[in-house]
């Protein structure tokens, strides 16, 4: 029973990353001791976000990205999940908006417009790694020389990450997965294709081949209509 609990439970991350952020903000009031506690926060706080980014692709994830469970450093985490899935990092722009009878976007102002912020592996990789140089004990060398905590320091890259994290947990829509990709006809025979979702948002264009009369061609989203076109003929059968 334990065991199916643990398999079906999700964790309340995202509430986590805002506690630990909020706390961190109020020991960077304080002095000393104080300042590193808040480091230890900020940690946490990047983990958790990190975390629940991998709970919500847990069910599409294959036997071998499924070792990011294994992971505890944030950075190694969202690397195994780009190699899943290009567009984590990537921050979206979710417009909702109402179709006219021609199924085109009606003009004026959308129904609803916000970015899903999100962490690149870049920005955490470096964040994590700063907060940590600040959470060792002093080394022998350190301590003899007199230098102490550089609290200037401390308080100015842990804001840094502070504005950082705010951005991110003040979405108001996260966890948008936009995986798979859009159905196209071969323009020659008629087969279903397919083309690929993180190609066409990070490119604007994607390359579809067709395995039946083997023709590859260029594929982009009509800006207009929202409705995908071949733009133009890659390659031909010999």
């Amino acid at each position: 029973m334990d065991d199916q609990v643990f398999h079906v439970a999700r964790f309340p991350f995202r509430e986590q990353a805002r506690k630990h952020l909020k706390s961190a903000e109020e020991l960077l009031c304080g002095r000393r001791q104080q300042l590193v506690y808040a480091c230890l926060e900020l940690r946490l706080a990047i983990e958790a976000v990190v975390y629940e980014t991998l709970q919500a692709y847990e069910k599409n994830l294959s036997p071998d990205l499924a070792e990011a469970h294994q992971h505890w450093q944030p950075n190694k985490v969202l690397e195994f999940l780009c190699a899943h899935d290009p567009l984590v990092e990537t921050s979206p722009r979710i417009q909702v908006r109402k179709v006219g009878d021609d199924g085109a976007p009606v003009d004026g102002p959308p129904l609803f417009d916000g970015i899903d912020q999100r962490l690149t592996v870049n920005w955490v990789e470096k964040a994590h790694r700063s907060l940590g140089s600040f959470l060792h004990q002093r080394t022998i060398s350190q301590l003899k020389k007199g230098k102490a905590v550089d609290e200037t320091k401390l308080r100015t890259e842990a804001n840094r990450i502070c504005i950082g994290l705010k951005k991110v947990l003040g979405s108001e829509v996260y966890g948008i997965q936009l995986t798979g990709g859009l159905p196209i006809c071969c323009k020659t025979c008629g087969s279903d294709l397919n083309a690929t979702m993180a190609s066409l948002i990070l490119e604007e264009f994607v390359d579809v081949k067709c395995e039946t009369c083997k023709i590859s061609r260029r594929v982009e989203v009509d800006k207009t209509t929202g409705d995908l076109r071949y733009i133009s003929e890659i390659t031909a059968p010999s």
